[in-house]
């Protein structure tokens, strides 16, 4: 296998003509008026500080008889379990606002059955939905500035990343793969303009691979690559310092946890690719959705082990060496998403 990282001209050009979406094109109906949301756009100096360290995410539990997901917090030795919201629109994919005190969210909506961008505040007593429109939009990402949101649209069937900002205003799309092609997973990095996805190319007859591209559009770049048939790597996150990804790969004969030194593939050294952790040992499968905590100690992710019965997904932790993997919620319920 060869690893490098590649300057791309081709998925993520801008076409030419009228597809380039600058602005939100009638997608987002709304007003640009943030009076109504005095916490939405004016977050606490400092933040929410007792919201670093609790873990975000998403779950349905097991004992009620429709599907509908909120979100909870919960610490990461498993305790003081707290749930945020009783929407019952299947919430899904959480992502702490950088200061801690606003959460990105995905929700269903009845008007067009599908899904759209979400904020609110993390006590809940602010809301507003920012895309509008016929298409799926998935997996928002905030800026380090928290003025920005990445996210995921499904414009005609296809999807796509694009970028907004948190009022709902200006959209861009920034990639512009087209068929069969897919974009998915962003992760904005926690100090620069960059953001890491998975891209999956039709007829390549091979899995998702690692890219990054600026926030304006420009420098995409395929961080990992392989002509192994079956390999794919996905679901990248970023360590604190925005120096490592952190992503979830087939590479061995499980999937596993793996990482890789962006900062040194950045300067043309050698990219540190690593497996991280023995999850086949255990009977453990990682499903989506790593996340690195605030102090670049530990990761959690979200999958199914043989310790709960295979029954539900769980949330487990685990040191970045690999070490002490411990799930933390221990339920038959859909945990599923989490963010640090």
């Amino acid at each position: 296998m060869v690893f490098f990282a590649l300057l791309l001209t081709g998925c993520a050009s801008k076409p030419s003509g009228d597809n380039f979406l600058s602005n939100n094109s009638g997608n987002n109906p709304g007003t640009s008026d943030e009076s109504q949301y005095r916490l939405l756009y004016n977050p606490p100096a400092g933040g929410i500080p007792e919201n670093v360290g609790k873990i975000l995410y998403a779950a349905n539990p097991a004992d009620t008889p429709q599907t509908d997901y909120d979100l909870y917090t919960i610490n990461p030795d498993g305790s003081n379990k707290t749930k945020l919201t009783s929407f019952g629109m299947f919430i899904n994919q959480p992502t702490w606002s950088p200061e801690h005190s606003r959460i990105a969210y995905s929700a269903h909506v009845d008007e067009g059955n599908t899904d759209k961008i979400f904020i609110m505040t993390a006590d809940g007593s602010e809301k507003r939905q920012l895309t509008f429109g016929a298409s799926r939009d998935l997996f928002p990402t905030w800026s380090p500035d928290g003025k920005q949101i990445a996210y995921i649209s499904y414009r005609e069937n296809v999807p796509n990343l694009f970028v907004m900002d948190s009022t709902g205003q200006n959209n861009k799309q920034l990639t512009f793969v087209t068929g069969k092609d897919a974009v998915l997973w962003p992760s904005w990095s926690p100090v620069s303009d960059v953001i890491a996805y998975s891209y999956n190319k039709e007829g390549e007859d091979v899995g998702y691979k690692l890219h990054t591209i600026k926030s304006d559009g420009t420098e995409m770049r395929e961080i990992l690559s392989s002509a192994h048939p079956e390999q794919t790597d996905f679901d990248p996150d970023w360590s604190p310092d925005g120096k490592t990804l952190y992503f979830i790969s087939n590479r061995s004969s499980h999937t596993e946890i793996w990482k890789v030194d962006y900062d040194k593939i950045m300067s043309n050294q050698d990219n540190g690719l690593k497996q991280i952790s023995k999850l086949s040992g255990v009977n453990t499968t990682p499903d989506h959705q790593i996340s690195v905590s605030p102090d670049n100690k530990k990761l959690v992710f979200y999958g199914v082990g043989s310790d709960w019965k295979g029954d539900g997904t769980n949330l487990y932790t685990l040191n970045v060496d690999g070490s002490d993997l411990t799930n933390i919620t221990k339920s038959t319920d859909a945990s599923e998403w989490p963010d640090w």
